[in-house]
């Protein structure tokens, strides 16, 4: 299937899909912010960083199933495969990006787990990351 898509975020599905870590960079405002698993990334050097790692560096590729643009951002959900540790996740992973575009720019990116299913198994660090990990005293 063929979606229309803002070129920066064709562009970026485009690199990730071939591993291109300088390709998957370019369309990034120099301020951007990526939110992957609640976990934030403050400009390009950062996000650079998770990429290297998370995207390019896990072979990662996006196989896009659905674009909606709302109110001008792009809610892009792909099927994503790769050499990450799928051990705990659906066959048909799918994951929606949260796109926010300013001057044919990416400004923000927020990964979220298509129909709030978990990215991951819960690990002591990841747990101790979020708001809600400490017990709550009434």
């Amino acid at each position: 299937m063929s979606f229309n898509l803002p070129k920066p975020v064709a562009d970026l599905v485009d690199a990730a899909n071939r591993f291109d870590l300088d390709g998957f960079m370019e369309p990034f405002a120099e301020n951007c912010m990526v939110n992957d698993r609640h976990r934030q990334f403050w400009g390009k050097d950062a996000v650079r960083k998770w990429c290297d790692i998370e995207i390019t560096g896990d072979h990662v590729t996006m196989d896009v199933r659905d674009v909606v643009d709302h109110y001008g951002d792009i809610i892009l959900t792909a099927k994503l495969d790769g050499d990450f540790d799928k051990s705990e996740l659906p066959a048909d992973f799918r994951l929606e990006f949260y796109i926010t575009l300013r001057d044919e720019k990416i400004v923000q990116i927020i990964l979220m787990p298509q129909a709030g299913r978990e990215l991951s198994k819960p690990t002591p660090t990841s747990e101790a990351a979020t708001a809600y990990s400490a017990p709550v005293v009434a």
